[in-house]
């Protein structure tokens, strides 16, 4: 949580650097508060956050286009949120940024363990089959 919490923080205050302060236009400098968070995101998750049951069989290249393919895929709600909180509803670039960031973050924290860890199911399928030959040799004797 606390590394997210970091990079919600840098993708916070990119943006309203940006937006408010240089008047970067908002679908740019959301996209830039993405790209910067997210680098760092990704350097935090690699190296800090899930260093338990890695998948070592990836590189650090898939594992960076496997985490940007979902962060992708995030990016379009955190890019509606701000566009409705702040062109339609017109509420303060802070607050809709925070809120954008609580819900976009949930998501992602779920992606980000599917890309660093390994994959639960396949450690059940073998447990599964351990199980299955333990009682078929146990028949046999």
């Amino acid at each position: 949580m606390f590394f997210g919490f970091i990079a919600a923080l840098i993708n916070t205050i990119v943006f309203v650097v940006l937006h408010n302060n240089f008047k970067v236009v908002l679908v740019f400098a959301n996209t830039l508060a993405f790209i910067i968070s997210n680098l760092a995101s990704f350097y935090f998750n690699h190296y800090a956050v899930f260093t338990h049951h890695v998948d070592t069989s990836k590189s650090i290249w898939r594992k960076l286009v496997a985490f940007f393919t979902f962060r992708i895929i995030s990016i379009i709600p955190d890019t509606l949120i701000m566009l409705v909180g702040l062109s339609v509803l017109r509420w303060n670039a802070v607050l809709v940024k925070l809120i954008d960031q609580l819900l976009v973050g949930i998501f992602n924290y779920l992606t980000t363990k599917a890309v660093f860890q390994k994959n639960d199911h396949l450690i059940r399928e073998r447990i599964r089959q351990y199980v299955i030959e333990s009682k078929q040799k146990k028949k046999d004797r």
